[in-house]
């Protein structure tokens, strides 16, 4: 098929079309008046006979839509028709072309005998194709195994590292949700172990950081990584702790993003502001003036 088949208007010059069935290889094309119905078809042949009418004088205005006597009827099919019937309606049809309509009834495309040959070639290998298309299938599928292989393997490594290390872990998907937790997170919030998978950030977060805890996540998702900051994190009892946080992503082999992991250090408020009362108290940041 043809796709957006080119229209000729009715108030065109029989020269121009020439020029245009010429330019374009075209052997028929639909007519349409100014307000875009179609009037018919014109062929090679009845464009021909227009002109010759013209140059003899028998015709005086030579605009296409002043030889409509000379227009084949179109003929239609759907665009879902099968390729028997469209060469069952082509056989019928005195242009031998047929326009395609779609389902608001809108023409999409013009099918020749050549696009029945090509359509008629690709039926003659059905077996082919179908092989074709499970081989791209079953590689598809053999890469698909290899990369949730590999995904298995990093994350075994990450559980590990989870429940080795000091500091409270967690991983997320994008949309927030935690995927894993480590002991020591479930200990320090007051979680049974294995609570805390399936809820989100949103839930161990203070309602007033989850603005920040959004944007943290957008970062580590576009950048792959978010620097050290300071949240606060809601305990299952209601209390609140301050924790430092560093986060970085876990991508698979093709670069495409898995999940977050972030590691998260509880932070003693009294020692906190002991140190930035020693920093206010040291003469050196005094302004003396």
């Amino acid at each position: 098929m043809t796709p957006n088949p080119k229209m000729v208007g009715s108030g065109e010059g029989l020269q121009d079309v020439i020029k245009l069935f010429l330019e374009q290889g075209i052997t028929s094309s639909p007519v349409i008046n100014p307000v875009g119905e179609i009037l018919g078809a014109l062929t090679e042949l009845g464009l021909v006979k227009a002109y010759m009418l013209h140059k003899l004088k028998l015709m005086k205005n030579d605009r296409v839509g002043h030889h409509i006597d000379l227009l084949e009827p179109i003929s239609y099919i759907d665009i879902n028709t099968p390729v028997a019937d469209a060469l069952r309606a082509m056989l019928a049809s005195p242009t031998h072309r047929l326009l395609v309509r779609d389902e608001k009834n809108k023409v999409v495309g013009i099918i020749s005998p050549k696009d029945l040959m090509r359509g008629m070639l690709g039926e003659a290998n059905p077996m082919q194709n179908i092989r074709q298309k499970l081989k791209e299938t079953e590689n598809m599928l053999r890469e698909s195994l290899s990369i949730l292989k590999n995904l298995k393997e990093n994350l075994k490594v990450y559980r590990t590292v989870f429940h080795e290390t000091p500091y409270m872990m967690h991983a997320v998907d994008r949309d927030g949700k935690i995927l894993m937790a480590n002991k020591r997170e479930h200990e320090t919030l007051g979680y049974p172990d294995g609570a805390l998978i399936g809820k989100t950030i949103f839930d161990i977060y203070s309602p007033s950081m989850h603005d920040e805890a959004r944007k943290g996540l957008e970062q580590v998702i576009k950048t792959g990584h978010q620097n050290v900051i300071y949240t606060s994190l809601v305990k299952k009892d209601g209390s609140t702790i301050r924790c430092d946080i560093v986060s970085s992503a876990i991508v698979d082999n093709n670069g495409n993003f898995v999940s977050t992991i972030s590691a998260l250090r509880p932070v003693d408020s009294e020692e906190l502001l002991r140190s930035l009362h020693g920093i206010v108290s040291d003469s050196r940041y005094v302004n003396k003036s």
